[in-house]
């Protein structure tokens, strides 16, 4: 199925007509860790958590189905694990409708305050940038040819003229990592609840994609459905008894950033193709790019 980006998906039936949906994750490289072990022991705490709070009876977390030995998810091979859900007919989108923003409110105030629930298996999630090292290494790699393939050398030249407002970007990131950690303590957060990752399915709005959950400040979900002093932030509030925290709202919004801009450099410096993943990869890194500057500006 044409979805989703990086990990690859299905949509099976199987011999009595029920319908399955498919996902199999690469484990190695990418923000899962430099090792298919540790990417899977990563993705297991994730299906894990996610399965708990199913369990608890937060409907709208759509978990994996269990393999025949009680498992979230299967390994296949070394570097790929599968993971299989119920089938949703449900509709999504690229925005989140007006009158769905407060309920997506609600459904992340009923997680966050499901955080002792998922204390024994989530990650932490630690609001630093673990793709620093794939910037450094490209702004320190700009004086010779990317010659990887087709996007190697516009993503250099990219890089080398923005490349001292990315410098002063990670500075002014630091220092908004230092303010946000002081906002308070951290809850279980699904980490992308965008308007790709919400479906209304049967007339409810359900969660998918909770590869990227764990414990961290719950800005880290809010930032990209909310602004600190917007009605859903006022929402959040009312819900939670906790005001989101700016600094860590624009913290995130930059980590995003940076993690896309990482991750897209880390694919042109090497060797690649031109197809369709690869023409998104450079949509997404010259958008976040300009979005970046606007960030600091």
């Amino acid at each position: 199925m044409p979805v989703g980006f990086g990990d690859h998906h299905w949509e099976l039936t199987d011999s009595a007509g029920r319908r399955w949906f498919v996902t199999v994750a690469g484990l190695a490289g990418g923000w899962r860790g430099t090792g298919p072990a540790a990417g899977y022991a990563d993705l297991r705490a994730a299906m894990d958590t996610v399965v708990t709070l199913a369990a608890a009876g937060l409907e709208f977390a759509v978990a994996p189905v269990p393999t025949a030995g009680g498992q979230a998810l299967a390994p296949l091979g070394v570097e790929h694990a599968v993971t299989v859900f119920p089938y949703l007919d449900g509709s999504g989108g690229d925005e989140t409708p007006p009158p769905d923003r407060l309920a997506v409110i609600d459904l992340l105030a009923r997680l966050h305050q499901a955080t002792p629930l998922a204390r024994r298996t989530a990650p932490v999630r630690r609001p630093d940038l673990a793709t620093r090292p794939v910037l450094e290494a490209a702004l320190g790699d700009l004086s010779r040819p990317w010659n990887g393939g087709p996007y190697g050398e516009p993503a250099r030249r990219l890089l080398t003229r923005q490349a001292s407002r990315l410098v002063r970007a990670l500075a002014r990131f630091d220092e908004l990592v230092h303010q946000a950690v002081r906002s308070g303590p951290p809850v279980i957060t699904h980490g992308e609840p965008h308007p790709g990752n919400i479906l209304r399915a049967a007339g409810q709005l359900r969660l998918i994609d909770w590869d990227t959950a764990g414990l961290a400040l719950p800005e880290r979900d809010l930032w990209s459905v909310a602004d600190a002093d917007s009605p859903e932030g006022e929402r959040y509030a009312e819900l939670t008894g906790r005001r989101a925290s700016a600094a860590a709202m624009r913290m995130y919004r930059m980590r995003w950033s940076l993690d896309e801009i990482a991750l897209g450099l880390s694919d042109f410096r090497g060797p690649h193709e031109q197809n369709e993943d690869t023409e998104l990869t450079w949509t997404v890194l010259t958008e976040e790019t300009e979005n970046m500057l606007r960030l600091v500006s």
